[in-house]
């Protein structure tokens, strides 16, 4: 099973050169335009590399097949996610986070906006597939809650295993169901203020129980 999962994710050559790159990159936006417009039905390789001026050959020297491609992706959104986190964090006050965590919390939930159905079809497909991958279960929501209790260190007690193990699956529970329900919550103000309170509730409750 293992070897299965790791056939399903990995890119069969890493692109090191430029043009290589582009290649990937061309790849890579030829799909998520399938996909917004037409759907993950019509996400097939030779329609990719049909979209991408491709050979399929050219296509198969760098995914071995069309779920690779969908975790390539996956892995392109979160990087650009928690690079717009690290700079955010760079603002962090920890004597009073809620200015940048709820600011945190909105890029966060801009991954999830924009393309809808793109990244819909990501997050279902890795449901399918790769139940256990990192993107499915915490995603970026890891590292930012990691940097939020480094930078609340002496501020407010830890959260403990218990605390974050509960805290980072209620986040990322919530904004996954809301991208895969398509809910209309997810751009409003209202479900950004619910995940603050969310993180800012359990932040207190343990400095109430301190």
């Amino acid at each position: 099973m293992a070897k299965q999962t790791k056939s399903l994710i990995s890119m069969r050559k890493t692109p090191v050169q430029g043009r290589s790159q582009e290649t990937v990159e061309t790849i890579l936006e030829a799909s998520a335009q399938i996909l917004q417009k037409d759907g993950e039905a019509a996400l097939t390789t030779n329609r990719i590399a049909e979209r991408a001026g491709f050979s399929i050959g050219t296509l198969y020297q760098y995914f071995p097949n069309r779920d690779a491609i969908l975790r390539a992706m996956a892995a392109r959104e979160q990087q650009r996610v928690l690079a717009r986190l690290a700079t955010e964090f760079a603002e962090f006050d920890p004597a009073d986070p809620e200015p940048a965590l709820r600011q945190t919390i909105r890029v966060f939930l801009g991954a999830f906006r924009g393309r809808h159905g793109v990244r819909r079809a990501i997050i279902l497909t890795m449901m399918r597939r790769m139940p256990d991958d990192p993107f499915v279960s915490v995603g970026v929501a890891e590292p930012l809650l990691a940097a939020l209790e480094t930078r609340c260190a002496g501020h407010f007690p830890p959260l403990g295993e218990a605390g974050r193990f509960v805290l980072l699956r209620a986040i990322v529970g919530c904004v996954r169901a809301a991208a895969i329900e398509r809910s209309p919550l997810l751009g409003t103000p209202a479900f950004e203020d619910a995940l603050v309170r969310l993180v800012m509730g359990m932040l207190w409750a343990g400095k109430r129980d301190a």
